[in-house]
C-alpha cells in the first residue's frame, strides 16, 4: 500500500480527486513538525500542506483518477480566527493534535471538535497524541487509555470511529496505533517516513469508501 509523492496537483481544496483534511490543535503541540514528517524526505510542497497520493485501485475498481488526500495547517490559528471559516471550507475530515506532556491541549480537544464540526459538520476525526519521546511523568503526562478513552468519547457522536494515535512527530515514530488503522503485518513504532504515514493514509482512504467509492 504505497504512498506516493503527488506532482503536479492543483492548490483548490474543491479540486476533483482531492480530499481535504484540516489539521487544528492548541499553540505548540507539534502541528507543524507533524505535518514536516507526513512530508517526508524530499518531498516538495505547499509550505501550509502536504499531500497523499491514494492509490486508486484501493478505493474504487472503476476509477482510473488518483486521488490525493491534501492536510492543511492552518498556522497562527489563534490571531487570525477570521480566517477560520475559508480553513474549514470543503474539508472532508479532520486532524486533532495534542500533545501528551500537556495537559491543557489534551483537555482543548472537544474545544476544537466543536469548532470543526460548528464550521463544516460531524466530519471524521483523527485524534493524535504528540510528543511520546517527551514522556516522563506517568502522573502527569497524557497515558495511552486516557486518548483511547476520550477518542471513545468523540466516536460516540460519528458514523465513522475515531482512531487514536500517540506519536512522536520529530523521530517519526507511532508508539501506539489504534487497531482500526493499524497496518497488517507491522511493529508498534514506526522507524520510516514511509511506514510513518501508513496509518494516517488507512484513515483517509476509510474515509473515501464511507463517502461512496467514487466521490469525495
Amino acid at each position: 500500500m504505497p504512498i506516493k509523492r503527488a506532482s503536479n496537483i492543483t492548490l483548490n481544496p474543491d479540486a476533483a480527486n482531492e480530499l481535504k483534511i484540516v489539521l487544528v490543535g492548541d499553540s505548540k503541540v507539534g502541528k507543524t513538525t507533524l505535518l514536516e514528517t507526513l512530508k517526508g524526505d524530499g518531498m516538495i510542497e505547499r509550505g501550509y500542506s502536504v499531500s497523499l497520493q491514494l492509490e486508486s485501485r484501493e478505493i474504487a475498481k472503476n476509477s482510473s483518477s488518483p486521488k490525493v488526500g491534501r492536510i492543511f495547517d492552518l498556522r497562527s490559528q489563534r490571531y487570525f480566527p477570521f480566517l477560520h471559516s475559508i480553513y474549514y471550507h470543503g474539508a472532508k475530515g479532520a486532524i486533532i493534535v495534542f500533545d501528551v506532556t500537556n495537559r491543557l491541549s489534551f483537555e482543548s480537544v472537544i474545544k476544537w471538535r466543536d469548532i470543526i464540526w460548528g464550521h463544516v459538520g460531524k466530519i471524521p476525526l483523527l485524534l493524535v497524541g504528540n510528543k511520546s519521546d517527551l514522556k516522563n511523568d506517568p502522573e502527569l503526562h497524557i497515558s495511552i487509555n486516557e486518548g483511547k478513552a476520550l477518542a471513545k468519547e468523540l466516536s460516540a457522536l460519528q458514523e465513522i470511529p475515531v482512531p487514536y494515535l500517540e506519536v512522536s512527530a520529530v523521530y517519526h515514530i507511532i508508539a501506539f496505533c489504534d487497531e482500526r488503522i493499524k497496518p497488517i503485518e507491522t511493529e508498534d513504532i514506526y522507524p520510516t517516513y514511509e511506514e510513518f504515514r501508513k496509518p494516517f493514509y488507512i484513515w483517509l482512504i476509510e474515509i473515501i469508501k464511507k463517502g461512496g467509492e467514487t466521490k469525495l
